[in-house]
């Protein structure tokens, strides 16, 4: 009996598997089948093509562990057709090795196929229980990926993104797609289409840092011990460091406030009342683009909410009603503007903007321009700390979700580098591209005025009465 078992356990290894917590949570967000594309961003060695491999084992001979006991793996609901896209390197020496180790022996057979660009691999795939599925390469062209419908496709690593959309359109009879990568190559595209529009339903995500695979973190279920992470890590060069050991993407190296987390900082909206919270603002102006305009609550306990934001291009009148008519329910205790609002315009009234809109209702006060201070403020007000799915720190700010412009620019705000073959042997430069950053200098100039909450006291102003222009509002 016991030589039997043995035997069992070899043929079908794919019961025995225990993933690590990351895993298991990718796992569970594709095994209930609520989300379109579902990307596992992972640093290298966290496990990634572990965890894909054996969810298409699972898809294609149903629930073999209870890590797996799921819709998805219960009762595949689409077509029984897939496809594993990656280069063609990994494919032979990752994917096919994989999926031979943790498929059912004796319950599939497998097809070479030599393509043009001369990789030879275990290209077709049928299993006993009515799946196939092909291995297609990265280097193939575009072309090839529109030749059939299906009802799965697994990429590992990015890819290009005409190989996406070709592929996605095979998925049109309903499908489901599992993405595992280390962001490096093809990254940006994917950052900008895909990952920045998780909505949960269409998209959705799992990060991992490779920590999230040490066995000497309690509570990680990891296999990889933290000398030989250290001695791995080690050996990465810099300018990959954030893509390999954290899962970050690779084209954002730079970015200048890591800490922003949209799982963590983005929140629902909620009613901002007059008494239980004070409002500022921050305008960014500049004469050939449209007006920025970012609005801040702050609550008796200190907390931060950027509650609106607004993009307006229009006569001075047009700009003060688009604000009166976002403040109406809200009560402004301050304004600030960009120092340049108050350079007097000599090519036509000579007035500066400030002034011009005082004439509207609006008194600014000049914000800060000592950038690297507002940004290291800004850093300490995203920090936080969690010990699972509880705050041990909160951050200091949070961004309601109708915020989409901030949520982009804090994303993709990022440092200035040089150019050229000396870039490698030159300082980095100390500054953020000045580019898409006009809600970003608004958050910094709110949030290094160190503001707190100021009691209600009724009756209240109308925010479109006249009143004296010199008065703060």
């Amino acid at each position: 009996m016991m030589e039997e078992l043995e035997k069992r356990k070899k043929e079908n290894l794919a019961r025995t598997i225990i993933p690590n917590l990351k895993g298991e949570e990718f796992i569970k967000m594709v095994g209930k089948n609520e989300v379109f594309v579902n990307l596992f961003c992972a640093a290298n060695g966290v496990g990634k093509s572990f965890t894909c491999c054996n969810i298409v084992v699972n898809i294609c001979f149903g629930v073999q562990n209870k890590y797996f006991d799921y819709p998805l793996f219960k009762k595949f609901p689409y077509l029984k057709k897939g496809r594993i896209i990656s280069d063609p390197t990994t494919l032979k020496e990752k994917i096919v090795p994989e999926l031979k180790k943790w498929m059912p022996s004796n319950r599939y057979e497998v097809k070479y196929e030599t393509y043009k660009e001369g990789k030879s691999y275990e290209a077709r795939w049928r299993t006993d229980t009515g799946f196939e599925f092909d291995l297609m390469s990265t280097e193939q062209a575009p072309k090839e990926f529109e030749s059939t419908d299906l009802g799965w496709v697994y990429i590992d690593e990015p890819c290009p993104k005409s190989i996406y959309l070709a592929t996605i359109a095979r998925l049109r009879r309903g499908g489901i797609v599992f993405w595992g990568m280390t962001p490096l190559a093809y990254s940006a595209w994917i950052k900008d289409n895909i990952y920045d529009k998780r909505d949960g339903k269409n998209i959705d995500y799992v990060t991992a840092d490779v920590w999230d695979n040490c066995k000497d973190i309690e509570g990680t279920r990891g296999i990889l011990s933290k000398v030989d992470i250290d001695r791995m890590i080690s050996q990465y060069p810099e300018v990959e460091y954030e893509a390999r050991v954290k899962g970050k993407f690779g084209h954002l190296l730079g970015l200048v406030h890591k800490g922003y987390e949209p799982k963590i900082h983005k929140i629902d909206p909620f009613d901002i009342s007059k008494k239980d919270y004070c409002v500022v603002m921050a305008l960014d102006t500049h004469p050939r683009v449209d007006e920025h305009i970012l609005w801040m609550a702050i609550d008796e306990k200190g907390r931060k909410f950027i509650i609106d934001e607004l993009r307006v291009k229009g006569t001075d009148a047009e700009l003060a009603e688009a604000i009166k008519e976002r403040e109406r329910n809200w009560r402004v205790v301050d304004r600030l503007i960009d120092p340049s609002g108050f350079n007097e315009d000599k090519r036509t009234t000579e007035v500066s903007f400030a002034e011009r809109m005082m004439a509207h209702g609006f008194n600014f006060r000049r914000g800060s321009k000592l950038l690297h201070e507002c940004i290291r403020r800004t850093d300490v007000a995203l920090k936080y700390e969690k010990k699972g799915e509880d705050f041990i720190r909160e951050p200091e700010v949070f961004v309601f979700s109708n915020c989409s412009g901030l949520d982009k620019e804090l994303l993709n705000y990022v440092w200035d580098e040089y150019k050229g073959r000396t870039a490698e042997e030159r300082t980095p430069k100390p500054q953020p591209k000045d580019i898409n950053d006009h809600f970003v200098e608004n958050l910094h100039r709110l949030i290094i005025e160190e503001y707190t909450f100021i009691p209600y006291s009724p009756p209240e102003r109308d925010i479109g009465e006249s009143f004296d222009p010199h008065a703060v509002v």
